[in-house]
């Protein structure tokens, strides 16, 4: 079931979907711009939808599959399809009544809340911000309960309708802007139609769950053991799979104190991170952790040899991501978001500013994934969530640090120096207290092979780049220069130029450089 070219044709499932979701992503952030603009409207509608939406990345995509998984695979390795039913109905009581708890007192204690996580707001701020928590915060309720019926379908290696649900959510989403736009709705209007979006996925979660045969058992003695083993180990997972969600947190409260529109840009240099984060790195950890799982049972001594070719295929994806997205970071705001007064050049720099001090913590980000999952699958969490509340301290000593001098891109900063640390504490602690192999000789002179090889190629796709953008601007009519080398043109010749480039670093990665597992 999870043979090498099933984890590969899984990851490429779900990187597909996810790039679905994304580019709906890049569209729905645009419309959101021209609608709310960068300013304190589209900050606070940015802060109370950072709320359930973290949260949903956190259960999502993190703690609650980290925890639950693991689990239910074991259930139906021993062919225990009822056990599993059993737990299931006991998480949903559990979670799902948990989550409800957590929405009303949101909307409750509203105003605190605001008051605590974006203390530099201005009371107009505030308000508004209340306002949309009150109407989107019950999304966790549906979203959450989502990723419940994800774990199982995950467990039995079914990656497509949880990969799926977020494509379906950027399209209400979109649908739901479209129509605030055209007819001038308050921001309240949008935060309902997000609300209906993760109603319509937790529906499609339930139809593919019943159709896998699965369902809600008795309640047995046994589901409460094996529930409490899950709690300890999701509160465990809480703080390390979520540490970017938390630093984003945290970013998100500094970023209060500086000028309108600074969380709105943190959020959108964040997204664009998100791309290859959720398009590669998140779907490549999602398909490894139930392979883990089991290579902990029949092969342990194995997941220092997947840990390495974990990190190199990592890097071999990460890196000329980070170069392209890094060297085209202003082409990327000014061809999506330039918009008048409501985003403008200044706009455009800091933005871009910021996705390329994230970008220099790509691979780090994208590697974290990878390195908890052997953690989880030798059942071991309390020691990531140490080291995730340790590097969670860093980020927060360091935006202190940067705030006055670098402004948002020390915000930035502080995110991805606390990522590179967190990575460092796991790989050591996983080889002198767990005796994992980390290689780490085989994988810095692979690391290094590559990025020479890179940059070699990265010179001459520059020179082609620059040639074809001065022969536009010679060339073509001012209308037709400015759609092809300013607008949504430009992506039209550099996406497939761009291609090419990654093409061309498979090439030689196949002919030259022979010793990847994965591929």
């Amino acid at each position: 079931m999870f043979s090498k070219k099933s984890i590969l044709s899984h990851t490429f499932n779900i990187g597909v979907c996810t790039m679905l979701s994304r580019l709906f992503g890049i569209v729905r952030e645009s419309l959101t711009v021209r609608y709310l603009g960068a300013g304190i409207l589209n900050d606070a509608f940015v802060t109370a939808f950072k709320i359930p939406n973290g949260l949903r990345k956190i259960f999502a995509e993190g703690a609650m599959s980290a925890a639950l998984i693991p689990s239910l695979t074991s259930c139906i390795a021993q062919n225990k399809r009822s056990a599993s039913n059993g737990l299931m109905s006991l998480s949903f009581l559990v979670f799902e009544g948990f989550v409800v708890l957590l929405c009303i007192l949101a909307i409750a204690y509203a105003k605190p809340l605001i008051h605590f996580i974006a203390p530099g707001f201005s009371k107009e701020g505030i308000d508004i911000t209340v306002q949309c928590l009150t109407i989107v915060m019950p999304f966790i309720f549906f979203v959450s309960s989502s990723a419940l019926l994800a774990g199982a379908l995950q467990s039995v290696g079914q990656f497509f309708i949880p990969a799926l649900a977020p494509v379906l959510l950027n399209i209400v989403f979109i649908i739901t802007l479209l129509i605030c736009l055209y007819f001038k709705l308050p921001v309240t209007a949008l935060c309902w139609g997000i609300l209906i979006a993760g109603a319509l996925q937790f529906i499609m979660h339930v139809i593919w769950y019943i159709r896998l045969q699965f369902g809600f058992g008795n309640i047995t003695r046994e589901d409460f053991h094996t529930l409490r083993t899950v709690l300890v180990r999701f509160l465990l997972c809480l703080p390390s799979v979520s540490l970017m969600e938390l630093s984003l947190f945290v970013d998100t409260s500094f970023a209060s104190y500086l000028k309108p529109g600074t969380i709105t840009l943190i959020n959108l240099a964040n997204r664009f991170v998100g791309i290859p984060l959720g398009v590669f790195a998140i779907a490549f950890a999602t398909v490894l952790l139930p392979h883990f799982s089991r290579v902990v049972q029949h092969a342990p001594k194995r997941l220092s040899f997947y840990l390495l070719e974990g990190a190199k295929l990592v890097f071999f994806v990460s890196l000329p991501i980070m170069l392209l997205m890094w060297y085209f970071a202003e082409n990327i705001f000014e061809t999506l978001f330039l918009s008048g007064t409501r985003f403008t050049y200044a706009h455009v720099q800091e933005a871009s500013h910021i996705l390329q001090t994230f970008l220099l913590g790509l691979f780090f980000f994208s590697f974290n994934k990878v390195i908890l999952n052997v953690y989880y699958a030798i059942h071991v969490a309390w020691v990531p969530a140490l080291i995730s509340t340790i590097a969670a301290l860093v980020n927060v000593l360091l935006d202190w640090l940067f705030l006055d001098y670098l402004q948002s891109v020390g915000l930035a900063l502080a995110t991805t120096i606390s990522a590179v640390v967190r990575t460092i504490l796991l790989l050591a602690i996983l080889h002198y207290f767990y005796k994992q192999r980390v290689y780490a000789t085989r994988m810095c002179s692979f690391a290094l092979g590559y990025s020479v090889q890179a940059i070699v190629l990265f010179i001459p796709f520059i020179l082609l780049y620059r040639k074809l953008y001065m022969l536009a601007t010679v060339y073509l009519h001012n209308s037709l220069s400015w759609f092809m080398l300013h607008s949504l043109g430009f992506w039209l010749w550099v996406g497939p130029l761009s291609i090419g480039y990654c093409l061309l670093l498979w090439y030689f990665q196949k002919k030259y450089f022979r010793h990847m597992y994965f591929l």
